[in-house]
């Protein structure tokens, strides 16, 4: 009687396990379809490293879909995706889609004209006109902490190396429009006879060529060889076109 009981339980167990792993074979080919689906079976076939021939038998049933099998897909596949995802129903095949940044509100940011220019910073570039091209989005709280309104402000393209380390190449300065009366010791975007739109630090120094004090347009390289100062041209040709004011620093 004992058994014919167990052989009873034995049966009962083996068709629960059947049933079950028949379900989840079921679960791995619909996600497997749906893969293929998605990225084509040539795609799928390259990233397995299995025959196209062999993935066509694991979708009709011909081939078995066991857990070796399953597990090697996955982690053939990659890795954005939840452990088990073959088996899991209705299984995320694509990766995740990254979450979209927020737009900046026109209430909390301001566009910054952008010119067309670049800040010769030493290199000497004539520019004889310049033109706004898009812009920068600054917060307004910012640019008021920087003490310039957003009808004043623009942004620059520092070219060359004289006033590195603190302005490097290609670096973007904001420029106040506003500010173009020299102080001592600050940095002015400035338009010369001779070589263009330049970004300097104006010094209130003397100067042993007019024997008195002058604004000097001083280099913050160390090299003097290569960047030598220079009298700020007393030229009506000569124009300070801003003050700069922030490049990731502020100025």
């Amino acid at each position: 009687m004992f058994g014919n009981t167990l052989w009873g339980i034995h049966q009962l167990v083996y068709a629960c396990c059947n049933d079950r792993m028949s379900e989840v074979a079921t679960t791995r080919r619909k996600n497997l379809e749906r893969l293929v689906s998605e990225y084509g079976l040539a795609q799928v076939s390259k990233r397995m490293g299995k025959p196209a021939s062999q993935i066509n038998d694991m979708l009709a049933g011909r081939k078995s879909f066991g857990e070796k099998v399953a597990r090697a897909i996955e982690k053939a596949w990659d890795a954005t995706r939840a452990p088990l995802w073959l088996d899991a129903e209705d299984a995320a095949i694509s990766p995740p889609a990254l979450e979209e940044e927020p737009t900046p509100s026109d209430a909390d940011f301001a566009l910054v004209p952008q010119l067309d220019i670049a800040a010769a910073c030493g290199m000497g570039r004539f520019v004889d006109h310049v033109v706004v091209k898009g812009g920068l989005a600054f917060k307004r709280s910012s640019l008021k902490d920087f003490g310039v309104t957003e009808k004043t402000a623009r942004i620059i393209y520092a070219s060359g190396n004289s006033m590195a380390p603190l302005i490097q190449d290609g670096c973007v300065v904001l420029i106040n429009t506003a500010d173009k009366e020299p102080k001592d010791g600050k940095v002015y975007a400035i338009c010369t006879p001779e070589g263009g739109l330049v970004l300097k630090r104006l010094i209130r120094d003397y100067h042993p060529a007019i024997g008195g004090q002058a604004w000097i347009m001083r280099s913050d390289n160390p090299d003097k060889t290569a960047h030598p100062d220079k009298l700020l041209p007393p030229d009506d040709r000569t124009m300070i076109a801003g003050r700069a004011i922030w490049n990731d620093n502020r100025l």
